[in-house]
C-alpha cells in the first residue's frame, strides 16, 4: 500500500498515524502547514503541504498513492462558519476531485458519530441513524460526508464514523476527563449516568487498518467504530482514581443544568472545560452507537475496555494493553 494520510498532526489522525507507521507502509502526510507539530512516529514518512494555493502539490502527493485517508476536519471552537466550511467541506471535495482521476484503490473517510447531535435515543444506533450537527463544525463535517457520497461512482468511497475517542493527543472527550480530575468535586449532569460509547485511539487505527485490508467488502459503506460503551460517572470517577485523585461529585439535576444552559448561567453552577461546547448537552445525553457492521464485514474487534482506554489517554503505567 503506498497511502496519502491528512490530518495527522490532529486527533483523530495521529492516532491512525501510529497504527500505519506500525505496519510500514509507505506513507505521504499531506499537511496544511509543514512547520505542523508531529508525532515521532512520522518522523520518516514522506511530506507534502498543501494550502489550497498550491494544486500542484495534490498532485505530487497523489501521483503513486494507492489509497487515501481523509482525517483532517476542523473542529475546535471559535471559528467563523466560513473557516469550518472552508477546511472541512471545501478542502474534502478539493482532493475527492483531484482524486477521482487517479487509479485509487480505496478513499478513506473519516466522519464523526458526535455529528448525531443531541437527540439519541438511550439505546444503540446503526449507521442509517440521521445526523442532527449541533454547531457551524457538526454541521460542515455532515456537509462534507454528503459531498462524499457524490463522488461514490468515481471514487472507491469507504466512510468512517468513530465514537468520541479517547486520545492522548486531546479531543473533546479528554478534554472534559481531565477537567473532572483537576475538579474532582465538580457536579455531574444527572449524577453521570448518561451512556455513551467510546473508542481507544489504538483500536481507530486498528479499525482504519482493517477497513484498508478489506477493501472490497468495505468500499461503498459506512461504518460506525467503538471500542466499549460505558457511562459519564463511570468513565469520569475511573480517570479520576488512575490519576489518584479521590472524587466526590454532586449530582446536578438534568433539569435545572439544562435551564441554566439556555438562559446562558451554566458556567455558574457546572463550569465548562475551556474549548468544549455544548457541555451540559454533551455530557448529558445519551450517545451509544452499534457498532456490529464493522465486526462483521471486516472482522474487527476492539482490543481495549474503558479502563485500559483512558489509562492510554491519560499516559497512566504508559497505556499498556494490559490493563484491558
Amino acid at each position: 500500500m503506498r497511502i496519502v494520510l491528512t490530518g495527522a498532526a490532529q486527533t483523530p489522525g495521529r492516532d491512525i498515524l501510529r497504527e500505519l507507521v506500525r505496519q510500514e507502509v509507505e506513507l505521504t502526510l499531506l499537511l496544511d502547514d509543514e512547520s505542523e507539530p508531529l508525532p515521532a512516529e512520522a518522523a520518516h514518512a514522506r511530506r507534502v503541504t498543501f494550502n489550497g494555493d498550491t494544486p500542484g502539490a495534490l498532485a505530487e502527493a497523489l501521483a503513486d498513492a494507492t489509497h487515501v485517508v481523509h482525517a483532517r476536519a476542523l473542529s475546535e471552537i471559535g471559528h467563523a462558519p466560513s473557516e469550518y466550511a472552508a477546511v472541512n467541506l471545501h478542502a474534502t471535495t478539493a482532493l475527492l476531485d483531484a482524486c477521482r482521476h487517479r487509479d485509487l484503490e480505496q478513499f478513506l473517510f473519516i466522519s464523526t458519530t458526535e455529528a448525531y447531535g443531541a437527540r439519541m435515543p438511550p439505546w444503540p444506533v446503526s449507521e442509517s441513524w440521521t445526523p442532527q450537527p449541533i454547531g457551524a463544525a457538526l454541521q460542515s463535517r455532515v456537509e462534507a460526508e454528503r459531498a462524499a457520497r457524490t463522488y461514490r461512482r468515481q471514487t472507491p468511497l469507504t466512510i468512517v464514523r468513530p465514537a468520541p475517542v479517547l486520545s492522548r493527543g486531546g479531543g473533546r472527550l479528554v478534554t472534559v476527563l481531565r477537567h473532572f480530575i483537576a475538579h474532582p468535586r465538580g457536579g455531574l449532569v444527572r449524577g453521570g449516568d448518561a451512556p455513551i460509547s467510546i473508542l481507544a485511539a489504538a483500536d481507530l487505527g486498528r479499525a482504519v487498518w482493517a477497513l484498508l485490508n478489506q477493501g472490497e467488502e468495505a468500499i461503498g459503506n459506512v461504518f460506525h467504530v467503538a471500542s466499549t460503551h460505558t457511562t459519564w460517572r463511570e468513565l469520569v470517577v475511573e480517570a479520576c482514581r488512575l490519576r489518584g485523585v479521590e472524587p466526590r461529585f454532586w449530582r446536578a439535576p438534568a433539569v435545572l443544568a439544562q435551564t441554566l444552559d439556555v438562559v446562558g448561567l451554566a458556567d455558574w453552577a457546572l463550569p465548562a472545560p475551556a474549548g468544549v461546547d455544548s457541555y451540559v448537552s454533551f455530557t448529558s445525553r445519551p450517545h451509544l452507537i452499534d457498532d456490529s457492521r464493522v465486526r462483521v464485514t471486516v472482522g474487527y474487534a476492539p482490543l481495549f475496555g474503558a479502563r485500559a482506554a483512558l489509562a492510554q489517554a491519560l499516559d497512566v503505567y504508559g497505556g499498556s494493553a494490559s490493563e484491558c
